[in-house]
């Protein structure tokens, strides 16, 4: 039962990687239908001269069990080795997910996360020593010789220490989604008439904005390199058919300093959840984070907190300068209505929009003729047209144009 219990902890852990929080694990084995209790999950990290953000949640129910929701009156607070304690505040829209203010704590104390589960007890972190993260020197990227793809890349160095470099990395990525082909036209799919849109409606079938956070948690080290330099290190690879790399894009990244430990816990879910960690590498039940029940020192706990500063950096790149985005948006004229031999109308526009198509614009080759809105060229895909279904952000406030 042990053992199938670390394949729990092995299966959720890959679900801390998502910076959204999702612990979205179900196991199959017939031995795990005894476990009586949800294993508890406490996902965030101690920013020492910033906000602390804690999520706590359960693993997710085995089927045809009830939801797994933590009890009322869950709290979170960061407490020094000294006696100070900082209370967290739960986030109106987001349910046991607390910031805790840590932008005033001491650099030279040491601190630990404690977290009070109602019916189930106090867990606690270890206490840590505040890690110092360095600057990060540079965010760059290159494009692959073949130009399919293109690699985001981060570089930063610590020369004030002797000891070895270890970091973790987080981003979010914002980027203009146009659209392939605007529509400056609508299909009425019930009356099989076309509408032409205003320029308000084409504008907004136009210019869209999207925005995606990390999902994996990136991590490096200097520990086989002759000085405490790590250099473009891959954060993130982008093919040339995302429409990342199709206008203006940003990435900021937060990166934070470990220790050995927290970096090997890390390094320990990459190994396995990336299949490279072999018969004789790293298992589940090495993955055991830094948290303790006081009341059961024995019970699982999902989570590792870290307690160190934060550096960030953003760049913007220009994507349409280096003119790698491709994408299959193959176009195809279509007259509104045509008849079989037998005289019998065939209805080519609502029969294309039934397969996806969506239209474009009509078609000039008999722009002074009374035929001419009965042709209009027609994307066989529709987020071609509209830049509307694929984005999923407003215009960020930092957005330089």
């Amino acid at each position: 039962m042990k053992r199938r219990i670390y394949e729990i902890l092995f299966a959720v852990l890959t679900g801390l990687l998502s910076v959204s929080c999702v612990y979205d694990y179900t196991p199959e084995d017939d031995e795990i239908q005894g476990l009586e209790i949800p294993l508890v999950v406490i996902d965030g990290d101690i920013n020492v001269g910033d906000i602390t953000t804690v999520t706590v949640g359960y693993t997710q129910p085995l089927l045809g069990e009830e939801e797994n929701t933590l009890p009322s009156g869950v709290s979170v607070c960061v407490e020094s080795e000294s006696g100070e304690s900082y209370a967290g505040v739960m986030k109106e829209d987001q349910p046991n997910v607390f910031d805790v203010d840590t932008r005033s704590l001491d650099l030279n104390g040491r601190y630990r996360l404690a977290v009070s589960v109602p019916g189930r007890g106090n867990y606690i972190s270890s206490y840590k020593k505040v890690l110092i993260s360095p600057q990060i020197d540079s965010i760059t990227y290159t494009v692959a010789e073949d130009r399919e793809s293109a690699k985001i890349e981060i570089t930063t160095h610590n020369d004030n220490t002797d000891d070895f470099l270890y970091c973790k990395w987080n981003y979010v990525e914002n980027w203009e989604s146009n659209a392939i082909y605007p529509a400056q036209i609508e299909f009425d799919k019930y009356k099989n008439e076309m509408r032409e849109l205003s320029q308000e409606e084409i504008f907004q079938r136009t210019y869209c904005f999207s925005e995606a956070k990390s999902v994996w948690t990136y991590i490096a080290n200097t520990e086989k390199l002759s000085q405490n330099l790590i250099y473009k290190s891959i954060l993130k690879e982008i093919a040339n058919t995302d429409t990342r790399v199709m206008e203006l894009y940003s990435i900021s990244v937060v990166q934070r300093a470990l220790d050995r430990e927290a970096y090997n816990y890390w390094d320990n879910i990459k190994k396995n959840t990336s299949g490279t960690g072999g018969l004789f590498g790293p298992q589940p039940s090495d993955m055991r984070g830094n948290i303790v029940c006081d009341a059961n020192p024995d019970e699982v706990v999902l989570g590792y907190i870290n307690v160190s500063t934060l550096t960030s950096k953003r760049v913007f790149i220009d994507w349409a300068k280096e003119q790698i985005f491709r994408v299959d948006c193959a176009l195809e004229l279509l007259v509104k209505m045509r008849y079989t031999e037998n005289g019998e109308p065939i209805y080519v526009w609502k029969q294309y929009y039934g397969k996806g198509y969506r239209p474009y614009v009509f078609s000039d080759w008999e722009m002074f003729g009374p035929a001419h809105k009965n042709y209009a060229l027609w994307a066989e895909k529709d987020w071609c047209t509209d830049c509307r279904l694929y984005s999923n952000s407003t215009k960020p406030d930092f957005w330089p144009r």
